[in-house]
């Protein structure tokens, strides 16, 4: 039997035409009733955008079961994935950035046929964390994603180093059709200080505090180098396990 699962979605102003309407209306025409989480970041050190804000409420309101998330203030991508998740009425989540198509119902044909398999782990999507399915209570038991990477970046190599410490296996992989990532970075991090043409120098910074390289240490998932954490996650919504055995019980 299929596992229910929701989406979560993450996005911002810049591709709200080009790529956020256009994913929207993809998803619903195939799963019309789908559960999606949407989280809206703002712009760094920019006031929130309050025609941005009527016109995705306008344009959200004539889908059923779409549930926005605002944030005025621009917030890491870790963030971000955390409350999709927490927000989440399953456990078990799709994880998107706004700039992905699906190309076919294919795509969703063989996702509900692999959430209908016993034990599924979390994995990533043809290799690349713009589309995941995740277990959030794998991800509770892993400790969430890291929302001291206050930026985009390495946020995805720190949660996978982390699995496979955790849990003696490398972060799967999942290679499913009918998916495109487009990868657009135009002013994705405007504002920021950038390195590598998406990414934030303050996330690079953090996880070579956060990491140390030592031939003692693991190359685990894609950090491509040994290293071991000398910088240990702190507790991230410790209450969120409580709820999610108890939220029947009131």
């Amino acid at each position: 039997m299929q596992n229910p699962y929701s989406i979560g979605i993450v996005t911002y102003i810049k591709r709200f035409d080009s790529y956020f309407k256009p994913l929207i209306r993809q998803i619903k025409t195939i799963k019309p009733d789908i559960e999606i989480i949407v989280c809206i970041n703002g712009e760094y050190q920019q006031p929130f955008d309050d025609n941005y804000r009527k016109e995705m409420l306008s344009f959200l309101q004539s889908y059923s079961n779409i549930y926005p998330v605002f944030h005025p203030k621009f917030r890491g991508f870790s963030k971000l994935m955390n409350t999709c998740l927490i927000n989440s009425s399953n456990k078990y989540n799709l994880i998107l950035n706004d700039d992905v198509s699906i190309t076919t119902p294919k795509f969703f044909a063989q996702l509900d046929y692999l959430s209908g398999l016993d034990g599924l782990p979390s994995f990533k999507i043809n290799g690349s964390w713009s589309h995941a399915f995740l277990n959030r209570e794998e991800v509770s038991d892993v400790g969430w994603f890291d929302e001291r990477f206050l930026g985009m970046g390495e946020e995805d190599g720190d949660f996978e180093w982390r699995w496979q410490e955790n849990k003696g296996v490398p972060f799967q992989n999942v290679n499913i059709e009918g998916i495109t990532n487009h990868v657009e970075q135009k002013d994705c991090l405007n504002g920021l200080k950038i390195v590598n043409g998406k990414y934030s120098l303050f996330n690079l910074v953090f996880v070579r505090q956060k990491y140390k390289e030592s031939q003692e240490g693991q190359n685990y998932g894609i950090m491509n180098r040994r290293v071991i954490c000398v910088n240990k996650t702190p507790p991230q919504y410790p209450g969120e396990d409580f709820y999610w055995v108890n939220q029947n019980n009131l």
